[in-house]
């Protein structure tokens, strides 16, 4: 097994990674339970990260900074997003869908067991962990802090894309060095689930009722779930957001953590584009509450949907 990022490690990544500059972060409460026909869908709030403008870089702009100021942030930033995960259940099965930074970022994240416990349910329940990419926010928290795997029955399951690029010394040579945190991350998670790791490729069936989507660009293998009983629809779109601010209004506006920055802006803009007309209700990692996206204009703008729990924290 591949040890774990060292604490030094980690915070020598901070060029890249300036959420470890707050790592005391106060985490809000997440949105409520949904029920999606027979599933049942509980957001787990594994703490906020700070994000800055430098970290969107069309947002470290007067366009930018006018957003932050009409949401009562300072105009320098940060505002603070959440980190989540999802526990699905249907009948006694028992799923989760990412699994937060765990102990990777330090202090103020790794609250996703905890709130596991407060559903009644312990790691050893979780059968399966469906990924929808390696970043070290969604998998660290698969690991202990000694670098064991933390769901001790659990398949792990993700993009046969996504395993495959951070398992290549080519694309980790080619990448940022402080790029090197999440690497080690992903590798240790694919060492620790090795056993019990399915890979797929598309919008695969995980479960009856369901799938993947594949939503490439900010990792090659980066994937939403499409969950669907009868007429009910949820879909989880991994970080096709970052801040529902800033670029919901501007979803040309990448992030720094873009594997390929081009791509990600297509994937946005038709995911957006389709949740918007077939009026999906959404839900993200990086989603304070659970919504829709409706086109306004040449762009689009978010609604929070009635019992989707309260709107962005940082608002």
């Amino acid at each position: 097994m591949l040890p774990l990022p060292t604490r030094r490690a980690v915070l020598a990544a901070g060029a890249c990674l300036p959420i470890l500059r707050f790592p005391e972060a106060r985490a809000a409460a997440p949105a409520p339970a949904d029920r999606v026909g027979a599933f049942t869908v509980t957001p787990l709030r594994d703490g906020l990260f700070p994000l800055e403008p430098s970290m969107i870089p069309g947002a470290d702009s007067e366009a930018g900074r006018a957003l932050l100021t009409q949401a009562g942030l300072p105009p320098s930033g940060p505002s603070p997003e959440p980190v989540n995960a999802f526990l699905i259940r249907r009948g006694a099965w028992h799923g989760l869908l990412d699994a937060g930074c765990g102990t990777v970022f330090g202090p103020g994240f790794d609250r996703v067991t905890a709130a596991l416990a407060a559903e009644g349910l312990g790691p050893d329940q979780i059968e399966t962990v469906w990924l929808t990419h390696l970043h070290a926010d969604h998998a660290g928290g698969l690991l202990t802090g000694e670098g064991r795997a933390r769901f001790a029955n659990a398949e792990l399951v993700l993009q046969e894309r996504e395993a495959a690029y951070w398992s290549d010394a080519g694309a980790r040579s080619r990448a940022p060095s402080a790029m090197g945190l999440f690497f080690d991350t992903a590798q240790a998670v694919l060492a620790a689930y090795a056993s019990r790791v399915r890979r797929v490729s598309g919008a695969a069936e995980l479960a009856p009722g369901v799938s993947f989507l594949p939503l490439p660009g900010h990792t090659p293998g980066h994937a939403g779930v499409l969950i669907e009983d009868g007429p009910e629809r949820l879909l989880i779109w991994g970080d096709i957001l970052h801040s529902r601010l800033l670029q919901v209004p501007h979803p040309d506006w990448t992030v720094i953590w873009d594997t390929d920055p081009a791509e990600a802006i297509a994937t946005r803009r038709r995911i957006f584009d389709r949740a918007a007309s077939e009026g999906l209700d959404v839900a993200g990692m990086h989603l304070a509450s659970r919504g829709r996206v409706t086109r306004e204009g040449a762009g689009y703008r978010w609604e929070v949907r009635e019992g989707g729990g309260a709107d962005d924290i940082s608002r």
